[in-house]
């Protein structure tokens, strides 16, 4: 993902420069890469050997792995000891405890039983320390699809992102070599539906093994511009079927990162505009579990992206990438600079993944609401926690906190469930009609322009899930805009601040009928007067508050 470029709008704290943070997540116009061709191998366990036909062949692609035959001995994982996110002693001079809960997880389950399907560039199934997971056969080459091959090899050696995302969620423990995963003994699924520039094959990979892949990590989204940036209508499509059909009915888990556009670009103060999270369409939908990242010592890191629509955090790098993650690199090889939400969003998945191991029947609802409930609260000096309705503070950093994968296990064992996508409930959505002028700040400040709903007792939603606000206003530069929801008992959702952008004009991107999502409302009731508030925080611009809408989900 592109960090580097420059708001371009000139005017009074505007003028920014670009920084220079690693590009951890991955764009979705990733290009196809290059090279020859070579044999390839069979997967899930045991001697590798070569396919009887080789790897297919691929115009500008030599395929990077590695033939080996994967160790099948035991002992302990040589660089277990560098992975300071299973297992934080404080070995790199962060704070001791400030990791996943992993390791006292693995004394009741390893993951065994439960896939998961990681959906990126390209996946090295072939790696010694992956190749024992992978399930056999079940992968797919999106550069290849009609060649029907099931190694979704790197072609070049910068395809390396979801060799090092699959290492992250389910590398082998216990084998003397390497590292290992959150979820050590999950099966391995991996799809190269990024390698090529299709939303079909993005589709097509998150409705792909729906009967058996239990959690979906997507360690790529929008880019981080500042921009509104909406998600295609096959996602959201293909979401909803995996959510209703997928495990026989009780719903695929799709886990994404929150975003690592926080400090995107200095002003000349020299401080940090800072993109929101809601601007990403992938991840304000209700049944996506959005991940944001804290570094070694529990805190936020300066790429963080804040937003309602956070759930839980994870481990991942610093504010200068001194301390990284350690997981698989290409060529059965490893590496110790994996960061940014990527690193952080697969922990996640390999946490669902141990809590599927436990309890088969948890419900892609069930699996949210035990994430955000057993999530352990970092940072508690932190000024952005406030009080919730679920019972956990919330924070617009931090979401419920950093995960933690002992305490879910635990509620996962005896979990009451709540049902699936045919059992949660609906409201509204309650549709609004404003048309609101948006002044300039004056003298004074900044102007709030406030419209409000009731909701009365037609909601039989007694404790909200989610909620998602769908914002229409006319603006000569959008990013001016500040939007916060304040539900009826006065917890207040910062859907969006003020930022710049790229580009002349709006280049923020109009908000048109833009929907953002939040869980910041999570275990409220409904009743009451729901209020929407709208501030100009920028001088330059005015505009026209259009319409807005909100709908409740939950039980």
């Amino acid at each position: 993902m592109d960090h580097n470029r420059l708001p371009s709008r000139p005017g009074p704290g505007r003028g920014a420069r670009a920084l220079p943070w690693a590009a951890a997540l991955i764009a979705l116009s990733l290009a196809g890469c290059g090279g020859g061709s070579s044999n390839g191998a069979t997967g899930g366990g045991g001697v590798v050997t070569p396919l009887p036909t080789g790897l297919p062949d691929q115009t500008g692609c030599t395929y990077q792995y590695t033939l080996t035959a994967w160790p099948n001995g035991s002992g302990v994982d040589p660089l277990l000891g560098q992975q300071w996110h299973l297992n934080n002693t404080g070995q790199t001079g962060g704070t001791a405890g400030e990791d996943v809960r992993a390791v006292t997880a693995w004394a009741a389950t390893r993951g065994l039983g439960v896939r998961i399907a990681v959906v990126d560039d390209a996946i090295e199934v072939l790696h010694q320390d992956l190749e024992p997971n992978a399930v056999t056969g079940a992968s797919f080459s999106y550069r290849t699809a009609s060649l029907g091959s099931a190694y979704p090899l790197p072609c070049a050696p910068d395809d390396d992102h979801g060799t090092a995302v699959a290492g992250v969620a389910a590398a082998r423990d216990g084998n003397a070599v390497g590292v290992s995963g959150v979820a050590p003994r999950a099966g391995l699924v991996g799809y190269s539906a990024l390698a090529t520039r299709f939303d079909a094959d993005i589709a097509d990979a998150l409705s792909r093994g729906l009967a058996d892949n239990g959690v979906y990590n997507n360690s790529w989204g929008s880019p981080d511009d500042g921009m509104v940036n909406p998600a295609e209508a096959t996602f959201r499509t293909a979401i909803e079927a995996g959510l209703a059909n997928g495990r026989g009915g009780r719903g695929a888990v799709y886990v994404f990162p929150a975003g690592n556009g926080g400090c995107y670009a200095l002003d000349s103060a020299g401080q940090c505009y800072t993109e929101s999270s809601g601007l990403d369409g992938y991840v304000n939908h209700r049944g996506v579990i959005p991940v944001c990242a804290v570094d070694h010592r529990g805190r936020w890191p300066v790429y963080g992206e804040p937003g309602a629509n956070l759930l839980v955090c994870a481990p991942s790098s610093d504010d200068n990438d001194a301390v990284n993650i350690t997981t698989t690199g290409l060529r059965s090889t490893y590496r110790s600079d994996f960061n940014g939400t990527s690193a952080s969003t697969p922990m996640v998945s390999g946490v669902v993944a141990l809590m599927l191991s436990v309890n088969p029947t948890l419900t892609w609802r069930d699996v949210r609401l035990i994430l955000a409930q057993t999530a352990r609260r970092n940072d508690a000096t932190d000024t952005e926690w406030v009080a919730s309705a679920f019972g956990p503070a919330f924070s617009h950093k931090y979401g419920f906190g950093v995960v933690d994968a002992a305490a879910a296990v635990t509620a996962a064992r005896t979990w009451a469930s709540v049902g699936g996508s045919s059992a949660q409930k609906s409201c509204g959505p309650y549709n609004r009609t404003p048309n609101r002028a948006l002044p300039d700040p004056t003298g004074a400040g900044p102007a709030t322009v406030e419209d409000s709903v009731t909701v009365g007792g037609e909601c039989t939603i007694t404790r909200i899930e989610y909620v998602e606000v769908t914002f229409t206003a006319a603006h000569g530069y959008s990013g001016d805009l500040r939007v916060r929801l304040v539900s009826p008992n006065g917890l207040v959702s910062k859907l969006v601040d003020e930022r710049v952008c790229d580009g002349g004009g709006d280049a923020c991107g109009a908000y048109s009928n833009w929907t953002f999502g939040s869980n910041r409302h999570l275990g409220e009731g409904t009743s009451g007067t729901w209020r929407l508030q709208v501030t100009d925080a920028q001088a330059q611009d005015t505009g026209t508050w259009q319409s807005w809408s909100i709908r409740l989900w939950g039980r």
